[in-house]
């Protein structure tokens, strides 16, 4: 323990002194050095962004197309197939 020494001296006026530097210094060079923290972005978060980026550049079509079935709606002239529907939404997986 070389950090720990006693005064010089005699009687009671002799303590023991314990060197705090030493300690850390010997303490930071014994302890294992961790690697520095790292962040990343995965390829599927850059495949979503590149996603979101495709639909958000996208035209607005289907408002255009919803507006025009809501008026045929309105009007009475929205005459669907059912066979067509139907097939549609086997083949949507539904």
């Amino acid at each position: 323990m070389a950090e720990v020494r006693k005064t010089p001296g005699s009687g009671a006026a002799r303590g023991v002194i314990y060197d705090f530097a030493a300690a850390r210094e010997r303490a930071r060079a014994a302890a294992p050095v961790a690697a520095p923290d790292s962040a990343g972005i995965t390829e599927g978060a850059r495949e979503l962004a590149r996603a979101r980026t495709a639909v958000e550049d996208a035209p607005d079509v289907r408002a255009e197309k919803l507006k025009a079935l809501k008026s045929q709606i309105a009007n009475g002239q929205y005459q669907p197939d059912p066979l067509d529907v139907a097939r549609r939404m086997l083949e949507a997986g539904f």
